[in-house]
């Protein structure tokens, strides 16, 4: 994909643009599942292809945002630059691509398929686990998967509530 130069002067049009684009991969995608669709292997490439220049222009755009900083118009390629991060990070926890290589994640059955509850998410490669590493180191936040049972499930939820009621009654009684 062509994306409008880096510059200050041209700020506004990055922001119109990362909307393009995420309504472009949209709407590949959604042919992609499209059951009549003629060339799926094609789309698929384009998909991945649209995906890796998603990530070179999120690395373009930090380092565009962190040389102007101080300028308040970059601000606004670095909304456009969240919003972009935002929709790549969506498209992975869902596992809107089933390729192993894009470091994409897909939801797993579980052996007790009618219990959604005791699914879990894998990555679907190691280069994938390691790079999700990577991104968190230099974030400095840490991603916690949790997988529960149904039952542990309703528990938590019972010791949610039984929590928020007696902070409602302490709240209400001055205990």
């Amino acid at each position: 994909m062509r994306w409008v130069p880096l510059e200050l002067g041209r700020v506004a049009e990055v922001g119109p643009q990362v909307d393009t684009a995420i309504n472009t991969y949209t709407a590949l995608q959604r042919q992609l599942a499209w059951r009549g669709t003629l060339n799926p292997a094609q789309l698929t490439l384009a998909l991945m292809a649209l995906r890796r220049s998603f990530a070179a222009r999120l690395e373009d755009m930090t380092a565009f945002y962190q040389a102007n900083d101080l300028d308040p118009r970059s601000g606004a390629v670095e909304a456009a630059r969240l919003k972009l991060k935002r929709f790549l990070r969506t498209i992975d926890s869902c596992g809107a691509t089933d390729e192993g290589d894009t470091g994409a994640f897909v939801l797993l059955d579980s052996p007790d398929r009618a219990d959604p509850a005791a699914a879990t998410i894998e990555a679907t490669s190691k280069e994938a686990a390691e790079g999700i590493a990577a991104e968190e180191a230099r974030e400095g936040t840490v991603t916690l998967r949790v997988v529960l049972t149904a039952e542990e499930y309703d528990e938590l939820l019972a010791r949610r509530e039984a929590f928020r009621q007696l902070k409602l009654d302490s709240m209400l009684y001055k205990r």
